[in-house]
């Protein structure tokens, strides 16, 4: 009996169909076990596509990203974000004031190294805002960073390009924001005294920044702030300059003084708050013809698939396969359309892009545990550029499960842009995904809305015992 179940297992492997709503029963019988026969069912079933607006996200990350980006197909992207800060560990708050001159710092600078998409040149403005109240550990975007800050008493405000044209081009670029003294010294001041420099007693004295994005448009920057901190590597941090005596012969015959940086650094241990405003994008949500997918936050795809005619088409028979192919537009033509989503694997970091496929009911609780997907109830898949699609090979358990559970109600999905950390495998020469988040950099695709379909492939087994 288990070499029958076996040999019909790789039988149905093995066998490829072309044909719509076509019955399939010769393939294979002159070799079956007397007694044992199979027919094999392919069928398409039409879905639909809509374009649905999301209030927030779950955006626990210590990347920030700044600017304004604007896209004739998707609107306008303006981001900014609110971060603690935390001193060098094993920082040593009472030598750094008996050290330094007069008790006096000499400057202080917010500086910020960055990747950037856009125009390098085009004219943008930043302003920093002090934080006045606690941050809450609350990861979602739909929260207001104005709330923590005192809008009324901005710090300092900034003019930039993301290209420095007295600077020779690279990969990564920096901002160094001066920042006025006296505002540094009073958090200089209050360490006097203060002898426990534990982050939670940090960030009580030092709440954070708010970093807003003010002025222009063409541009967006990104602070990625999983590097150390406390090193030239540094991504974003306020660098404290002092002076200190050193013992030792100067030119002028004495101590030598010598001029020193203190870094606090935004780390894993810091909260960090992004805040997205979508804007020129309702159209987006009026069309049926198309379908739109964006991110960060706001605009995701939602499939239906008609589990009623699925089942008056094909029955409750076994399900071999059910593939999923969702067809995209080409980009727009210009200069800084956006990307696709979903474009596989980076050549310079542990992440992926993929597209994420799960049932709206579980998007909670797969970001806020940093699931991965199982291939059960949530599936991802990569951009095909040869035919563009976004194929998901077979998601034939969602289809059975709702089958069972919900036979007269169709099943909907929701498509997101994700990005998934990986590893190499130890046992193949593929990568094991170990965390998923919601894709925080600007992409965007259309999908055609009206010529969309799944591919059924269903079989009946009737064994001989």
């Amino acid at each position: 009996m288990k070499t029958k179940l076996i040999f019909l297992s790789v039988l149905t492997a093995l066998i490829s169909f072309s044909c719509e709503d076509s019955t399939i029963s010769e393939i294979g019988t002159s070799i079956m076990p007397d007694g044992d026969k199979i027919q094999m069912y392919e069928n398409t079933v039409p879905i639909t596509l809509k374009t649905i607006k999301v209030d927030s996200i779950y955006a626990k990350t210590i990347n920030g990203s700044l600017g304004e980006y604007f896209d004739p197909t998707f609107g306008t992207l303006n981001a900014g974000f609110v971060c603690q800060f935390f001193p060098a560990i094993g920082f040593d708050s009472t030598r750094f004031i008996t050290d330094m001159i007069d008790g006096k710092i000499d400057s202080v600078f917010l500086e910020m190294y960055y990747s950037y998409m856009g125009d390098s040149l085009a004219p943008m403005g930043l302003t920093v805002y002090p934080i006045n109240k606690p941050l809450e550990k609350n990861y979602y975007t739909s929260v207001d960073p104005e709330e923590f800050a005192d809008m009324a008493n901005p710090i300092t405000r900034f003019a930039y390009t993301a290209r420095n044209p007295n600077i020779p081009l690279s990969s990564i670029g920096v901002l160094e924001i001066p920042m006025p003294a006296e505002w540094a010294q009073k958090y200089v001041d209050s360490l006097k005294n203060n002898k426990d420099m534990s982050a939670d007693n940090f960030v009580k004295m030092f709440p954070g920044l708010y970093l807003k994005s003010t002025f222009g448009s063409g541009c967006m920057l990104f602070m990625n702030n999983s590097t150390n901190a406390f090193t030239d590597n540094a991504y974003t941090q306020i660098a404290i300059q002092y002076r200190t005596k050193e013992p030792g012969e100067s030119y002028l015959g004495g101590d030598s003084t010598i001029t020193r940086y203190l870094v606090w650094g935004v780390t894993t241990e810091a909260i960090q708050i992004n805040s997205y405003t979508h804007t020129n994008m309702d159209y987006l949500f009026q069309s049926d013809s198309v379908s739109y997918l964006k991110s960060p936050a706001g605009v995701f795809t939602e499939v239906t698939i008609p589990i009623p005619e699925i089942i008056q088409k094909v029955g409750r028979r076994q399900f071999s396969s059910v593939k999923l192919s969702l067809k995209a537009f080409p980009r727009n033509d210009w200069n800084y359309s956006l990307s696709f989503p979903g474009l596989g694997y980076s050549s310079t970091s542990s992440v992926a892009a993929k597209l994420l496929l799960i049932s709206p009911d579980s998007v909670k609780t797969f970001f806020e545990q940093q699931k991965v997907a199982d291939n059960m109830t949530s599936y991802t898949t990569m951009f095909a550029t040869s035919t563009y699609t976004y194929d998901f090979s077979n998601i034939s358990n969602l289809i059975q499960f709702a089958i069972a559970h919900n036979p007269n109600e169709d099943l909907k999905l929701w498509v997101i842009p994700v990005r998934t950390s990986y590893t190499p495998s130890s046992t193949s020469s593929g990568y094991i995904d170990f965390a998923t988040s919601y894709d925080l950099y600007p992409t965007g695709v259309a999908f055609k809305g009206n010529d969309q379909e799944i591919q059924i492939i269903a079989s009946d087994l009737q064994i001989n015992q």
